[in-house]
C-alpha cells in the first residue's frame, strides 16, 4: 500500500471553476479570488467556453498558504448562485 502525496506548503494550486456563462458571474468569481488570493490570479486565469456557450470553464492558480486556505476559498465559491462546480 502506498501513501498518498501531501501538499507543501506554500505551493501553486490550480482550481477549476465550471459556472454558468456569464459575464457578472465571472465577475463574482474574480472578486472572491482577489479577497483570497490576489488581483494578479484573476487576471492571469484562463477561461474555456463550452461548445454550445452555455458554460465557461475557468482556471485559476493561487499560491495556496495552507490546506484551511483551499477550503476557505473552494467554500466561498460553492456559495456563489451559478457555479456549477469548484475542482
Amino acid at each position: 500500500m502506498t501513501t498518498p502525496e501531501t501538499l507543501t506548503f506554500p505551493c501553486a494550486y490550480p482550481i477549476k471553476v465550471v459556472m454558468r456563462a456569464d459575464a457578472q458571474l465571472r465577475a463574482a468569481v474574480d472578486a472572491v479570488f482577489v479577497r483570497h488570493a490576489d488581483a494578479a490570479v484573476a487576471a492571469a486565469a484562463t477561461a474555456r467556453q463550452s461548445a454550445q456557450g452555455n458554460f465557461t470553464g475557468v482556471t485559476y492558480t493561487i499560491e495556496a498558504r495552507d490546506a484551511q486556505h483551499i477550503a476557505a476559498l473552494f467554500a466561498d465559491l460553492k456559495e456563489i448562485p451559478g457555479v456549477l462546480m469548484v475542482l
